[in-house]
């Protein structure tokens, strides 16, 4: 018989680094070559894992109220039944029951919250509507007497809008009607189909709650098999890290985002201003976006506001100002902690980015995504200085000297320890 083949020679380690590198090649210049059609083709697949997306975001956020339930119900349930199987599948049972109930009490709050006040001003405007085109006209009417000029002006310009009109809806409406019947039906069809993935969610949601031990133990298995003790060590705390960033981020963040809501629903209501909960709904929920959050929400409900009572919306541009001062200073800094203690640059980096890329998840994700990528450069950039003796501290490479200014007295001691290349400028000078 002939020699058995040794996958684990450098060799054949090299053969296979060769093979992978000629296929990834290939692969570049297939998609770089076929751009158009991968990028439908991955669309295509985007759009079918859209209920595993959805399903795996809801069960990270209602993970902590699962936990905590099958917790608290199994040790309940084992000190009253005899076997330990029927009181652990039980509470995972309960446990799901009180996650999904949870979930549908708060979409149902927030629905019952923000519904009636949207047809409320809806029939107000309604209501009003004769009222509002009655002053319009008036004004009209009122600056048309005593401008002439204004009167030929406006005029032309109801001639020329009424022609332009009537060539656009020949020309371009009708026929393109059946293209925008068509269009009407794909928007009611694909309404129909997110109804169809929220509930396909939903689902995937409840098998991943009940679930996730298994597959974080097949995830480890298969760590642990194909890497070495060292590399899956590495891999387990990049998860560890990812979990903890992740998972307080986004937890502090709908706290905080709540706290705000609330306190803009009790200042509106101190002040007296108009629709309090349709508008403290929308600022706590754009509030979960960072950086730009606040202005989102603020803009649009000082517009609705500007339209109603152009003093209340002076009032609540300033109401939104200072709770913005109490959120960003004291409860903010105090519920999210240091999860992801990035500069304010790299925050607005990574909204923009992210955002730009992946839509509103990308908005919120892409502060804790660029906070797990900032603590790896960071431990990369302290190891290598550490390698070659160096200090890892940042404010010992700041330079104040500009300014006649002892970082010390900012910083604090030590901070003033000079750098090499710093001592050899000074020197050379």
């Amino acid at each position: 018989m002939g020699k058995k083949f040794n996958f684990r020679s450098r060799y054949a380690k090299a053969g296979l680094t060769f093979f992978l590198s000629g296929g990834a090649l290939v692969l570049c210049y297939f998609v770089l070559s076929n751009f158009s059609d991968v990028a439908a083709f991955l669309h295509d697949v985007n759009s079918i894992l859209t209920p595993f997306y959805l399903g795996i975001i809801i069960a990270y956020l209602l993970c902590p109220i699962y936990n905590g339930s099958l917790r608290l119900i199994y040790r309940f349930n084992s000190q009253r039944m005899k076997k330990s199987v029927r009181a652990y599948t039980l509470a995972r049972f309960s446990a799901t029951l009180i996650a999904m109930l949870t979930l549908l009490l708060v979409v149902s709050a927030l629905i019952m919250l923000v519904l009636p006040e949207l047809i409320n001003s809806i029939m107000n405007l309604i209501r009003n509507w004769q009222q509002i085109t009655g002053d319009i006209s008036a004004w009209i009417q009122n600056n048309i007497e005593r401008n002439t000029q204004l009167a030929e002006l406006l005029q032309i310009k109801l001639e020329n809008l009424s022609e332009r009109f009537f060539a656009w809806a020949q020309t371009t409406l009708l026929p393109q009607a059946d293209s925008i019947v068509a269009g009407v039906a794909a928007g009611a069809i694909g309404t129909i189909g997110g109804l169809i993935d929220v509930l396909v969610a939903l689902i995937i949601c409840i098998y991943i709650l009940n679930s996730k031990e298994i597959f974080q133990a097949q995830a480890k298995k298969l760590i642990l098999a194909m890497c070495s003790k060292k590399k899956a060590d590495e891999i387990f705390e990049f998860g560890r890290i990812c979990n903890e960033t992740f998972g307080g981020f986004i937890t502090g963040k709908i706290i905080d985002s709540m706290m705000v809501g609330i306190l803009c629903f009790i200042g509106m209501s101190i002040l007296d201003l108009p629709l309090p909960v349709l508008i403290s709904v929308v600022v706590g929920i754009t509030d979960i976006i960072p950086f730009f959050g606040p202005f989102i929400g603020a803009v649009p409900s000082g517009i609705l506001l500007l339209c109603l009572d152009p003093w209340a919306a002076v009032k609540f541009a300033i109401m939104i100002l200072v709770i913005q001062q109490i959120d960003g200073n004291i409860i903010a800094p105090k519920i999210l902690g240091k999860h992801t203690n990035l500069a304010s640059f790299w925050v607005m980096f990574a909204i923009i980015v992210g955002g730009g890329m992946f839509g509103f998840v990308g908005m919120i994700l892409g502060v804790p995504t660029m906070a797990v990528i900032y603590i790896y450069i960071k431990r990369l950039i302290n190891n290598r200085l550490r390698e070659k003796e160096l200090a890892t501290k940042t404010e010992i490479y700041e330079d104040f000297d500009k300014y006649s200014i002892n970082k010390e007295d900012i910083f604090g001691k030590g901070s003033c320890v000079p750098y090499d290349g710093d001592r050899e400028n000074s020197e050379r000078k």
